[in-house]
């Protein structure tokens, strides 16, 4: 019986398969376009990335920037003399409101209502205390936005003798109850014309305004009353108000004219809208401001409630 014995080659000589194995042009080519376009979808995703980050970055400045601007106004607004709310006409989305700032306020005791009228009477202390400060105007009832405004030039001389507004020379702690009343002291004699139901009595300040021109908010004051509300400002560095120019001042530096915010287009917007202002219920002042930069662009609205019961 024979035996027959395979033999296996175990040489470890390559095959000629491995040795001719590699990239041919083509699969170069497509390797590198595939890659070329993975390379611009990642530099675009990185650019769209940034510019979103950057746009998103400018929206949160102009919505920060109105916002502080609104928030502003919303507090002086709020804290106006009721019934003293005016908007100027809009004129391609510049726009002015205007109002009269109180300064503080409290409850009246024996004020000239009579025919002579009078120059003193007391009120009860104010809070925080008003005793030993000089300036600011006397207020009693003012029910009627063209009384409060029914002054000239830059003092209210030429209010009416009976009216709801004079103003103040001093006040000081009262004689007759010292401590718990003060004395008011008016710049002429005057009678108020119609008592408050609730007796309030009011320290205001003299009209503010804000007014959008252009693309800025700006703030101005110290201007005096006027019958008719204006948005005109005086050439830079004069205001002729004292000369009985319907004007805003637009003085270089602080405080008569200060800039609030920019970036504002408001153009066919309305920029203040006031509710009507009633002696039994509080209105609302509508405010618009729409704020652009670089192509981003933010509305924002508000609304600001005002005490109209005076």
């Amino acid at each position: 019986m024979s035996v027959t014995r395979s033999h296996r080659d175990y040489s470890t000589k390559p095959s000629r398969q491995g040795i001719n194995a590699g990239f041919t042009i083509i699969e170069m080519i497509v390797t590198i376009v595939v890659s070329s376009i993975m390379a611009i979808g990642l530099v675009s995703f990185i650019g769209n990335s940034i510019e979103g980050i950057e746009s998103s970055a400018n929206r949160n400045q102009l919505a920060s920037a109105g916002r502080i601007a609104i928030d502003r106004l919303a507090i002086e607004i709020h804290n106006s003399l009721p019934n003293s709310l005016r908007v100027s006409t809009v004129v391609a989305g510049d726009q002015c409101i205007e109002f009269v700032p109180v300064r503080a306020t409290t409850s009246y005791i024996d004020p000239p209502f009579a025919a002579a009228g009078g120059t003193t009477f007391d009120v009860v202390k104010f809070e925080p205390d008003q005793d030993g400060v000089t300036g600011g105007y006397a207020v009693i009832h003012p029910d009627n936005i063209g009384r409060i405004y029914d002054g000239e030039n830059a003092t209210v001389t030429g209010f009416p003798f009976r009216g709801p507004i004079e103003e103040i020379t001093d006040i000081q702690d009262s004689t007759v109850n010292p401590g718990v009343t003060s004395e008011v002291t008016l710049a002429a004699n005057h009678r108020f014309r119609s008592a408050s139901p609730n007796q309030r009595f009011f320290i205001t300040e003299q009209p503010v305004s804000y007014c959008v021109k252009g693309d800025k908010l700006y703030r101005y004051s110290n201007y005096g009353f006027y019958d008719t509300q204006t948005a005109a400002e005086e050439e830079p560095g004069v205001c002729e108000v004292a000369l009985g120019d319907r004007c805003l001042p637009n003085y270089l530096s602080a405080p008569d004219k200060l800039l609030i915010s920019d970036s504002i287009d408001n153009a066919g917007l309305t920029a203040f809208a006031v509710d009507s202002q009633s002696l039994t219920e509080n209105s609302l002042v509508a405010i618009v401001f729409n704020l652009t930069s670089g192509g981003d662009v933010v509305l924002l609205n508000h609304d600001v409630l005002t005490r109209s019961v005076p």
